[in-house]
């Protein structure tokens, strides 16, 4: 049994949700903000998973589990779908971070390079699974946005929310992520979100995932929604940042590449006809919010070519968090010279070689 495993069987014991012994523990793949691990007790037949708070090679620069299980525990509250939640631990001496424990949920989520229109779940469905699939989803997204979050995540109420205070956050990452370094395509994305901030429609705040795409959803056998993940980025602001983001990760996994949508999933203009109709309400500033969602991928991009020079992955001069289909995304909705995609970025994602994306 490795150090951690005994360090957790030790925790686990003497924990008052479990008092168990620890009979597997191994890490699980998939995580890409955090590191997560699966275990089952000797006890019972359940397997469990732990996620942890990323320290050092993380791709946010203030992550913080307990909010994280705090978010999880307000949609319980409103009947969202999520892992059933367990424990949450701050004592850093058990896994070398704070960690969460959830319940393993029964699910796939449509994970897939060079696209999930190409590899994974929504391969295996025919047209009607892949639209019920998706409808499935944009409710859910609809649902997520309509909690109570004054009852159901009273918290946030203090935790300076609001469109403006994202925008800071934003900012303040975006600098802790380039380091004094000058990204031309994204320096002009967030040059635009805080210029084009007075412009926006007023309208009320919602409760926001913050990294709303389907590879954040697990979904069951018959295409329902299993289990929301990921809620690291959740937030009180304007429905339309979630929905601008939806519509961005799906042109980067199809449009920005050249790749045709799975028949059955939607377009832009039914995603949002899906999401008016189960929200009853349509939503402003589209295009304001698709250039924000690809800010946000394009810092995370920054930071996983850092993350991968140091690794040995890429080279010094990588082109990787400069040339990518966000900052591809970024020029095309701003008018700007589309960037050529790094060699870097096309081999990561299994792309032909020479692609070229929006470039093209």
């Amino acid at each position: 049994m490795t150090d951690l495993a005994t360090n957790f069987a030790h925790w686990l014991k003497a924990h008052p949700a479990f008092g168990a012994d620890l009979a597997t523990f191994a890490p699980l793949a998939g995580g890409q903000s955090s590191t997560l691990f699966r275990f089952t007790c000797a006890s019972d037949a359940n397997a469990y998973i732990i996620r942890m708070e990323p320290r050092g090679r993380q791709i946010f620069f203030a992550p913080d589990v307990v909010r994280e299980y705090r978010i999880a525990e307000g949609l319980a509250k409103a009947d969202l779908p999520t892992a059933p939640l367990h424990a949450v631990e701050t004592d850093e001496s058990i896994l070398g971070a704070p960690f969460m424990v959830m319940g393993e949920v029964a699910g796939r989520a449509p994970l897939g390079r060079p696209s999930m229109h190409t590899s994974g779940l929504l391969t295996e469905l025919n047209e009607a699974e892949c639209a019920r699939l998706s409808g499935n989803a944009i409710d859910v997204l609809a649902q997520f946005h309509s909690a109570d979050w004054r009852s159901t995540h009273p918290f946030l109420a203090n935790d300076n929310s609001g469109l403006d205070h994202h925008l800071d956050h934003l900012a303040r990452w975006y600098d802790w992520t380039v380091q004094g370094r000058s990204f031309p395509s994204i320096d002009a994305a967030l040059a635009h979100l805080q210029s084009a901030r007075a412009g926006l429609a007023d309208v009320p705040d919602v409760l926001l995932w913050g990294d709303a795409r389907p590879g954040n959803i697990l979904f069951a056998a018959d295409q329902s929604v299993a289990a929301v993940l990921d809620l690291e980025a959740a937030l009180i602001g304007p429905r339309g940042l979630d929905l601008g983001y939806w519509i961005m990760m799906d042109r980067f996994h199809s449009d920005a590449i050249g790749e045709a949508r799975r028949p059955g999933w939607p377009s832009d203009a039914e995603t949002l006809a899906r999401y008016a109709a189960a929200a009853g309400i349509d939503v402003p500033d589209l295009d304001y919010f698709i250039v924000m969602g690809a800010f946000f991928m394009a810092t995370t991009m920054i930071r996983a070519a850092d993350l991968g020079v140091a690794s040995g992955k890429f080279a010094a001069d990588t082109r990787f968090g400069c040339d990518n289909t966000a900052t591809q995304i970024i020029a095309q909705q701003l008018g700007l010279a589309i960037p050529p995609l790094s060699p870097d970025f096309i081999a990561h994602r299994g792309l032909a070689p020479g692609t070229k994306g929006l470039a093209g």
